[in-house]
């Protein structure tokens, strides 16, 4: 064999692995581009141990006399890979009752045209939980704008739960409430 067949050999041996590696790493990330549900019917009827047990530390309980079905509410956080995150859970008896009557007022209280005032909100327990202040697109405090956005910018329904995620993007939002869903259904 000659020198130059040699070298052709040996980096077209090389340029075939490393196409190979690329293109197993881009078909096989395992990732879906599937859309994460943002209502999954499930029979079992939690409460705020279950989600304790799941990792949420429930710090306030919200009086429910006012939200129509609603049977209990907390507001408390979930630590993600980037801190803490806040979350509101609302339960209901059922996961009819959830659908039926949590998502219309899930969706006020969610979204970036929220409507977190007390003047505008529906149910207005715990609406100062539900803003927080915004910065400028960046991680500097310097560049905090002071300005105050919707807490949640989504929802998901599971089971006899409306879970209320802290999040910029809806998208935020239901993956961060997934991860809770998670540690519910793990034992």
């Amino acid at each position: 064999m000659t020198p130059v067949e040699r070298i052709v050999r040996r980096y077209g041996l090389v340029a075939l692995i490393t196409i190979a590696a690329v293109t197993l790493v881009a078909c096989g990330s395992g990732e879906s581009d599937a859309p994460l549900e943002r209502v999954i019917d499930n029979a079992r009827v939690f409460t705020v141990d279950d989600l304790r047990a799941a990792g949420m530390k429930a710090s306030k309980q919200y009086d429910v006399s006012e939200l129509p079905g609603g049977v209990d509410a907390w507001y408390g956080f979930i630590r993600d890979d980037t801190g803490p995150k806040d979350v509101e859970v609302r339960f209901y008896a059922s996961h009819a009752d959830a659908v039926a009557l949590g998502a219309a007022l899930a969706d006020e209280a969610s979204g970036d045209d929220a409507l977190v005032g007390e003047e505008t909100a529906t149910w207005v327990v715990g609406v100062k939980d539900r803003v927080r202040l915004s910065s400028g697109g960046t991680a500097d405090l310097a560049a905090w704008s002071g300005q105050r956005r919707p807490n949640y910018a989504d929802f998901v329904i599971f089971g006899n739960l409306v879970l209320l995620c802290q999040g910029d993007e809806p998208e935020q939002s239901v993956v961060l409430c997934h991860e809770l869903i998670t540690a519910l259904v793990t034992p």
